[in-house]
């Protein structure tokens, strides 16, 4: 298992802390660590400790905020965690690699043509509520339609633009004096808090193209998953959203969101999950009608993974016990 660590906050304020350094964590942040890493006993958010042999990831410690908009992108990247897959997704760890994105815009009009005007001139000091005049709606209303089309308020939205304009500014030589006058920040010191938030390193960090944010926007799709796994010890699947299929010697059965059924010790089972679908491995002696993905997270938190994906070789003979169909080519 790697050493690193991959945290997503789904929910709430999480504070972690790794060697000497501390971050806080609001939802919709991802963070990457070198090294293990600990959430404290007071944090009050839903954090998903994501989990692989190989996350394929380097670097410094950064965090990067993707919006709400990714929670059930990274909540299916936890579940494959927990089925036994070893590497991360390369579409997850690819946001780390590639340089700041450009945020999301929102999909209402009035909303866009807000967005489209910091685009054009980030330095744009208007405020939310001359906007909402601008645009006829109430500073309530043109919140709502940020938050809700790109996981980002309005001035969380306005300082990931500047942010992302003032790393393409500063990989060209701009100083930062300069660069923090250009997208609209009154002093360095803001610009260097900008991102601190929205990449977890400082400006100085992207003059010489040592760090990254990733290509977020929207997130990709979840697709569908075909899984060929060995209980090590009684287990059930729960269904978190979405379908699926539970097939064992003999047995075989769809499930759809809230269903659970018990895979007993040593058995081989084909799992298939459908596009956009979520299911997790849970422990035996938990209610389906109790569970919840804090559940999942605190019960999974405290046992080792209990299904392990088996090798490409033992798929045909194990597919053809199973399902008179075609051997699946990706996991």
């Amino acid at each position: 298992m790697s050493s690193a660590s991959l945290l997503w906050c789904h929910s709430g304020v999480s504070t972690v802390r790794f060697g000497e350094r501390i971050f806080t964590l609001v939802a919709g942040d991802l963070l990457f660590a070198p090294e293990e890493v600990q959430v404290t006993d007071d944090s009050q958010g839903l954090v998903l400790n994501i989990r692989f042999e190989t996350l394929n990831i380097a670097g410094p410690a950064r965090r990067i905020h993707l919006g709400h908009v990714w929670n059930d992108r990274m909540t299916f990247e936890y579940s494959r965690s927990l089925f036994g897959k070893e590497t991360l997704s390369s579409d997850i760890a690819r946001l780390f690699t590639d340089r700041v994105p450009t945020p999301p815009l929102p999909a209402p009009r009035k909303a866009r043509a807000v967005a489209q005007v910091l685009v054009s001139n980030p330095a744009d000091q208007t405020s939310l509520e001359e906007f909402a005049e601008i645009q006829s709606v109430s500073a309530r209303t043109l919140q709502r339609q940020f938050l809700k089309s790109t996981g980002y308020s309005f001035s969380e939205w306005r300082a990931a633009q500047r942010v992302c304009v003032a790393a393409s500014l500063l990989a060209h030589d701009f100083s930062i004096s300069v660069v923090a006058n250009l997208v609209g920040f009154a002093a360095t010191s803001s610009l260097t808090r900008a991102f601190r938030r929205h990449t977890g390193a400082t400006p100085s960090t992207f003059t010489t193209g040592q760090i990254g944010m990733g290509s977020a926007g929207h997130p990709p799709r979840i697709p569908a998953t075909t899984t060929f796994a060995e209980a090590h010890q009684d287990q059930q699947l729960w269904i978190y959203t979405g379908t699926a299929t539970v097939t064992t010697p003999g047995y075989c059965r769809f499930m759809g969101q809230g269903d659970m059924v018990t895979i007993p010790a040593g058995t081989q089972t084909r799992i298939d999950v459908a596009s956009g679908s979520i299911a997790f491995p849970v422990p035996v002696g938990l209610d389906e009608w109790g569970m919840d993905l804090a559940l999942v997270v605190a019960v999974n938190n405290q046992q080792q993974k209990a299904l392990t994906a088996l090798e490409q070789s033992e798929w045909s003979q194990l597919s053809e016990e199973l399902l008179n169909t075609p051997i699946p080519v990706k996991m």
